[in-house]
């Protein structure tokens, strides 16, 4: 089979980055965690690893440069610098402006998934994920979070959810303020 070069593990899941930059993950998949289009688990039955574990879609011609994994989403940093989130969703922390949960049914992955809009011409070059908020570290050193903000984890001086509703996230998603 083949090797892997990077392993993540969320906190019932387990996604690693083959040596041809393609992404399998394993374990719970109750959210569409796993990123394979269904709720099934995987891993824990006869026959489901190997080549019978799918790989991820991430889009036509891209692959994983790097993967974040949490109880909540999955994220894979592109080999073009854009990031994709799917799973749990209930506080934004996919950053598509709304609650939906992706990857749990057929047909949300792959070209239909959009990337998280990071902003005019930004790309990522480091991603953090947590239960209920998401971070990525943009070409321009600034950070960007979305998510749920009820501790002010987002950075930005207030406690406003950002990514669940539409209109928060690209331009108007502010970055944290880490002074001079």
């Amino acid at each position: 089979g083949e090797n892997s070069t990077a392993i993540v593990s969320g906190d019932y899941h387990t996604c690693a980055i083959l040596v041809s930059n393609q992404a399998k993950c394993w374990g719970y998949n109750g959210s569409g965690t796993l990123g394979l289009g269904d709720g099934a688990n995987r891993g824990d039955g006869t026959g489901e690893m190997g080549a019978a574990l799918p790989t991820v879609s991430l889009g036509t011609g891209r692959t994983a440069m790097e993967l974040a994994a949490d109880y909540g989403p999955t994220c894979a940093r592109l080999d073009n610098g854009q990031i994709k989130c799917w799973g749990y969703n209930a506080n934004g922390q996919v950053g598509l402006g709304d609650t939906i949960f992706r990857g749990d049914m057929a047909g949300e992955m792959g070209d239909a998934l959009p990337a998280v809009d990071l902003g005019t011409g930004r790309t990522a070059l480091a991603l953090s994920l947590a239960e209920v908020h998401s971070c990525a570290l943009l070409d321009t050193g600034r950070v960007k979070c979305w998510g749920e903000n009820l501790s002010g984890q987002l950075g930005v001086g207030d406690t406003v959810q950002r990514g669940d509703m539409a209109g928060e996230m690209g331009d108007a998603l502010p970055a944290i303020d880490f002074g001079p």
